[in-house]
């Protein structure tokens, strides 16, 4: 049973999640005092929401799976939406440099956990667009993992991993008839 959480607490909570993101996306690991700085918080509120930093970093990698799956289940109708979603994933795990980095620090079970999440999300999409013949034929669902380990590869090795993505995403589709070489 959960508890129903005053309005101020729900505000704070939001407010620490939001302090999290725009830390991540700066590059920069959020610790509770940083996130008390960008808040206005006490660092004791931070941690009444979160006790520890993978408590926090688990919060938001689940607030952007539910997005996930919420963009997913909106374009369930269209078999393109595929490659969109997972262009966004891949823009994230970008983009979240430091959220990816501190997932893979985590206990295996979490991991694990958490790449089965992602795959739940996107089967829907992925076998929509496998079966209108988006992608190659051979190209099943854990093929995500492989091109997301990829990328993180391309991450943690080269200056301009958003020229990974289009790359990444050229080996699981079929090419455009546009865009055939001939």
């Amino acid at each position: 049973m959960t508890v129903p959480r005053r309005s101020d607490a729900l505000r704070n909570r939001a407010a620490i999640i939001r302090a999290a993101e725009e830390l991540l996306v700066r590059g920069t690991t959020p610790s509770p005092a940083r996130i008390a700085r960008l808040t206005g918080l006490g660092q004791a509120t931070v941690y009444r929401h979160f006790p520890d930093r993978r408590a926090l970093l688990l919060t938001v990698a689940r607030k952007h799976l539910e997005l996930l799956t919420d963009a997913a289940e909106r374009t369930a109708h269209d078999p393109a939406a595929f490659r969109v979603l997972l262009h966004a994933v891949m823009a994230y795990q970008v983009s979240m440099r430091p959220l990816v980095d501190e997932l893979r620090r985590f206990p295996e079970p979490d991991r694990r956990g958490h790449a089965r999440r992602l795959l739940d999300a996107l089967r829907g999409p992925f076998d929509r667009s496998r079966e209108a013949g988006h992608l190659r034929h051979d190209a099943v669902l854990d093929d995500v993992l492989v091109v997301l380990t990829m990328l993180q590869a391309a991450v943690d090795r080269t200056p301009d991993p958003q020229r990974a993505i289009p790359v990444l995403l050229d080996g699981l589709f079929h090419p455009e008839p546009d865009r055939v070489p001939g």
